[in-house]
């Protein structure tokens, strides 16, 4: 028996539940891929005291959204703000390294295999339905 560790993988935005973003096929095929192999390696290495999960933050500042135009990256922000991320801001590094810090804790070594969703509750809109009627 191994004494333990953890293993994480960085995904994005659902990168399993989602196909509608054309410019990023690539990308996204590769993070499903990557949540798929999470999943696999836990079981693999689980007998060792190890677990492995990944991190889908939403969008967050300071990140590979500062590279897109500033029209776009201004329509993401005011996106989030007006209600598609429930907690109404964009996420920051320190948000995303403040769940890493948690799932290194001892007290998750029970927690294994999965994909953990640090974005604000946005992944728990609707994209079907407009965020001022889900919010109301």
């Amino acid at each position: 028996m191994g004494t333990g560790g953890r293993i994480f993988a960085i995904t994005y935005a659902e990168g399993s539940r989602t196909g509608g973003l054309q410019p990023w096929v690539g990308m996204g095929s590769a993070k499903a891929a990557l949540e798929s192999l999470v999943r696999y390696f836990a079981v693999t290495v689980a007998r060792r005291g190890i677990t492995v999960n990944a991190i889908s933050p939403g969008w967050t500042e300071d990140s590979v959204l500062n590279t897109l135009p500033e029209e776009v990256q201004k329509l993401i922000r005011g996106w989030h703000t007006r209600g598609w991320t429930p907690m109404g801001r964009l996420g920051t590094p320190e948000d995303i390294g403040n769940v890493v810090a948690l799932f290194c804790s001892a007290d998750t070594g029970w927690i294994t295999g999965q994909v953990i969703y640090a974005d604000g509750g946005a992944s728990l809109m609707n994209p079907e339905i407009p965020s001022e009627i889900q919010l109301a």
